[in-house]
């Protein structure tokens, strides 16, 4: 993909965990070389935020039901560190798979 992948990282406010999560995710994308462009909302404004952004991929630390439009993954592990290389590994594998 020659554009950076946009991810939606969405929590209940979007103020605190998604920071936490997106910044951890920026980091391990530096890492692996990866371009991508994070942005935030909060779960209650999903569909709003998905027509206006059109991620590629969403990360939720918050509740946030399946879509058909765009894989949607559990933060929670950003939160947590436990099982946190298993969500980059799927996150970036994702990202991998993207066509333009």
């Amino acid at each position: 993909m020659n554009r950076p992948a946009v991810i939606l990282v969405m929590c209940g406010s979007s103020i605190a965990t998604s920071t936490m999560a997106a910044v951890k995710i920026e980091n391990e994308a530096k890492k692996r070389g990866v371009k991508v462009t994070v942005k935030k909302g909060k779960v209650a404004d999903a569909d709003v935020l998905v027509e206006s952004m059109r991620p590629d991929i969403i990360v939720a630390t918050a509740v946030l039901k399946p879509r058909e439009d765009v894989p949607v993954f559990s933060g929670v592990p950003l939160l947590t560190n436990v099982g946190q290389k298993e969500l980059f590994d799927q996150i970036f594998s994702t990202i991998a798979n993207l066509k333009d």
